[in-house]
């Protein structure tokens, strides 16, 4: 999978220093301390937090902000030779897309853990993104044919777990009838991913 990484201008010390709200004369120590924690954060977000892509992308700027900031202020990064681990494609039924999709999304995190390079990061965090584009792309294209005019609105954060989504379609598609509670809730899941593969965010 390939990545477009824009080209950032070259950074001054002062706005490195501002970026990880140090004053203007740090040691090396502060530095350090700072920028591990600085990219922690973010790498954090990546990990725990629902993928929405507008959101994700933001993240994955300020990682590409953070190498800059680690070069300006000769920060130490973790060595950059991770790579992007290999994914399957989100094919089969919509059970078993969600279920793969989950999969990939699990691969791509914990490559994230073994390193705090921001770089790498970065790029991980893009994959996480364009795989969410797809995903979300598939299970809107699956669902557009059904009415989700009375499924509960509810914010982009609040994700179905991947396993109850995935046992509720399967057994929908089995001809199995859901209970009006696993019904509800798998209206209102498809709803949040329609709405999310059309760029609407609800905070």
């Amino acid at each position: 999978m390939g990545f477009c990484i824009a080209y950032l201008s070259p950074m001054d010390r002062q706005t490195a220093l501002l970026v990880l709200q140090l004053p203007d004369a740090p040691t090396a120590e502060e530095i350090h301390n700072a920028f591990e924690g600085h990219v922690f954060q973010l790498r954090d977000f990546l990990f725990r937090q629902t993928i929405v892509p507008q959101v994700f992308r933001s993240k994955v700027n300020r990682l590409l902000t953070a190498s800059e900031v680690g070069e300006t202020l000769g920060a130490e990064l973790t060595p950059s030779s991770i790579e992007i681990p290999e994914l399957s494609p989100l094919l089969g039924t919509a059970d078993q897309v969600v279920r793969t999709h989950a999969d990939n999304v699990g691969r791509l995190r914990s490559a994230m853990a073994t390193t705090l390079n921001p770089t790498c990061l970065s790029r991980l965090g893009e994959c996480l993104v364009r795989l969410q584009q797809q995903y979300l792309h598939n299970m809107a294209e699956w669902s557009a044919e059904r009415t989700l005019e009375g499924a509960k609105t509810v914010p982009m954060r609040e994700e179905w777990s991947p396993a109850a989504l995935a046992s509720a379609i399967e057994s929908e598609r089995k001809g199995e009838v859901l209970d009006e509670a696993t019904s509800g809730r798998l209206q209102t899941e498809l709803l949040r991913m329609q709405t999310l593969i059309r760029g609407a965010i609800v905070a």
